[in-house]
């Protein structure tokens, strides 16, 4: 049954989280476990009245199909993503219900407040799940969250680019962060560019250390945020937790993340920005369900780069210990751990793009933007090269479905390491 599935799923994802993370992290799952065990038992207690709803619900399926779900809201990049794309997914002109729910902890409450109003989501649709999950046929009613199967949250069809859904702002929304910015000396037209770089604090309270690897050095991003604030843009260092401000001089270097974080501000900026720069830390997801430009820096594993949103990468780089070499691409993707520990058991050297790379790889993605730019037929020919590679690597195109026109591997980044792709 699926119940005792998603049981034990989630009693081993607990232990592995416990034994990676000790002590801090037994003790703040032991801390949830009152309000869980009070679901649990509201559960039970509500299945006479929640029983003949489910039959009824299925008797009546032949004329009017009622769909059920719920959403994991703990992670902003999940949340985003499944949120949208089921939107993007339903077909409104059938008849049928869809009807949802949120697991607790919810990471963005502005991004909540959004998927309601396009959504129908209700804490009581969960009583309704819970019930069709322990009599037996319900699998035809059930919508499993992309979060929650094989291939987490990714558009392996290509729904967003195929789709002009967007989550829509309040006119009241929009005025007041329009008011935030013009506080801060921008005006109507200028544009604005996201930074949010993923650092030791992301996560901290759950001990999440064995990401270490994801992290990145926010100074070494101040070089090219300075150049882009020279050249007109508002740039806005994003994040609602990180561990350290940013010494930055330029007038238009706005340090969001310890000037009274939003969480509208926050959605709304990723959702408008003219870019977004990003180590692929999940709030980017916002900016990608918008369909605006993302550029990638410092993002690992590769095989888990997004194909389906305009985005460039530029990865970090991996060497050998022993021969100090460059990792080849195909050893990119054979070496796609999700563990810090596993790249030190294979004699992998993590090594972040310095501030000349990053800098770099910036100017080329806004050349894209401000140009309207054209591969070159050298351009062209490598973009090719590098997706047909990618694509022969079953671990890369098993995640990789849907491959946007813009999606690209940095020019920059494969220049500066010549034999990469070999």
């Amino acid at each position: 049954m699926r119940l005792f599935k998603n049981l034990y799923n989630k009693i081993e994802s607990t232990v592995i989280h416990i034994n990676i993370g000790g002590r801090s992290v037994f003790f703040s799952k032991l801390k949830k476990i009152p309000y869980r065990l009070t679901l649990i038992i509201t559960d039970f207690l509500v299945l006479p009245l929640s029983i003949p709803l489910v039959l009824l619900m299925r008797l009546i399926q032949p004329i009017y199909h009622i769909h059920l779900g719920y959403f994991y809201g703990g992670r902003i990049g999940h949340f985003v993503y499944d949120t949208a794309m089921t939107a993007m997914t339903i077909d409104k002109k059938t008849k049928g219900l869809y009807l949802f729910y949120f697991l607790p902890n919810i990471a963005n409450k502005q991004w909540a407040k959004m998927v309601k109003r396009e959504l129908n989501v209700y804490f009581w649709v969960r009583f309704l799940v819970f019930a069709n999950s322990i009599i037996p046929g319900g699998k035809k009613h059930f919508l499993q969250p992309g979060v929650h199967q094989k291939y987490i949250s990714r558009d392996l069809k290509g729904l967003i680019y195929h789709s002009d859904f967007e989550c829509k702002f309040s006119v009241k929304e929009t005025v007041f962060v329009k008011k935030w910015l013009k506080d801060k000396g921008w005006k109507e037209g200028d544009k604005i560019i996201c930074v949010h770089v993923r650092d030791n604090e992301y996560l901290s309270t759950n001990n999440w250390s064995y990401h270490d690897y994801r992290n990145s050095d926010i100074n070494t991003y101040i070089p090219a945020m300075e150049l882009l604030a020279k050249k007109g843009y508002w740039v806005i260092r994003m994040g609602k937790t990180m561990e350290k401000p940013i010494k930055a001089s330029h007038s238009r270097i706005i340090d969001f993340a310890f000037d009274n974080y939003n969480d509208l501000i926050d959605v709304w900026l990723f959702a408008n920005c003219e870019l977004c720069i990003t180590t692929g830390s999940g709030c980017d997801a916002v900016s990608s369900v918008y369909r605006r430009p993302i550029l990638h820096l410092n993002s690992l594993p590769l095989t888990h780069i997004e194909s389906y949103s305009n985005v460039m990468h530029a990865p970090k780089k991996l060497y050998w210990e022993k021969s100090n070499l460059l990792l080849t691409f195909k050893e990119y993707c054979e070496n796609d751990f999700f563990y810090s520990e596993r790249y030190e058991y294979f004699g992998i050297k993590i090594v972040d793009l310095n501030s000349k790379e990053i800098t770099a790889a910036v100017l080329e993605k806004v050349e894209t933007l401000e140009l309207d730019y054209i591969d070159s037929k050298e351009g062209a020919v490598l973009q090719n090269t590098f997706w047909n590679l990618a694509l022969n690597q079953k671990k890369f195109s098993d995640l990789n479905g849907f491959i946007h026109p813009q999606a690209k591997i940095s020019m920059s980044f494969v220049k500066n390491n010549q034999n990469w792709l070999n």
